[in-house]
């Protein structure tokens, strides 16, 4: 059986991507903060990715992995002059820092055997301009860092693949500031939010059915708010 690690697995997307792994036949660790609703079939571990310390005891203590999901991520929605120090510190942490460690961390096993995957949680904020700065940065970081591990790692066996979601119905969307929300609504084919169960499907394609030439792809899940 497999095993796979989902960050901000509590709700949203993360939520979606664990179930649909578990669904699949994997054995999934679903990792957050702290867990608000029954994991039913999933298996909570709570643990805050500000400590970046802690997680390579973390992963040791998980054991095998053979698809890590770096879906955690957090957003201030706030505009450039009001944000404080603690806040950029955290967000560079949670969205940026964590998941660097945990690939570092957690490809080390992956590489001992010759295989393994790994999603990345980026977003359409990446590639346009963005009203929370600092997020898009973050999101940004979040595509880089997935084609430099795919180079790195992919030549041993290790894919490394990320979707940018546009606009889905979670609560880091409804957090978001008003404007954004309109300026993405504005684009979007359908005219309707998408659901976290439509970008999880993505994610679990790339972590079980996506061919092995598919390295350092980021895959666009937008609705057409966004083309590139």
């Amino acid at each position: 059986m497999k095993i796979a690690l989902v960050t901000g697995a509590g709700r949203g997307i993360g939520r979606a991507a664990a179930e649909a792994l578990s669904k699949a036949g994997l054995r999934v660790f679903a990792l957050d903060k702290q867990f608000q609703e029954n994991p039913g079939s999933l298996e909570p571990v709570e643990f805050d990715l500000t400590d970046l310390a802690g997680i390579p005891a973390l992963i040791a203590k998980l054991g095998r992995l053979d698809v890590l999901v770096n879906n955690a991520g957090i957003q201030a929605a706030l505009p450039i002059e009001r944000y404080t120090d603690e806040a950029r510190g955290r967000m560079l942490r949670v969205n940026l820092e964590a998941p660097v460690e945990l690939i570092r961390t957690a490809s080390k096993g992956m590489l001992e055997r010759g295989s393994g995957r790994i999603v990345n949680v980026a977003s359409v904020a990446a590639y346009m301009a963005h009203t929370d700065l600092w997020y898009g940065v973050t999101k940004a970081g979040v595509v880089s860092f997935t084609r430099s591990f795919a180079s790195y790692l992919g030549p041993q066996g290790i894919q490394v693949n990320a979707i940018a979601p546009g606009p889905i119905d979670t609560e880091l969307l409804k957090n978001a500031q008003p404007e954004r929300i309109q300026q993405l609504m504005r684009a979007v084919y359908t005219k309707r939010v998408g659901r976290p169960e439509e970008a999880a499907e993505a994610i679990r394609w790339l972590a079980l059915d996506a061919p092995p030439i598919l390295n350092g792809a980021v895959i666009d899940i937008t609705d057409g708010c966004f083309l590139r």
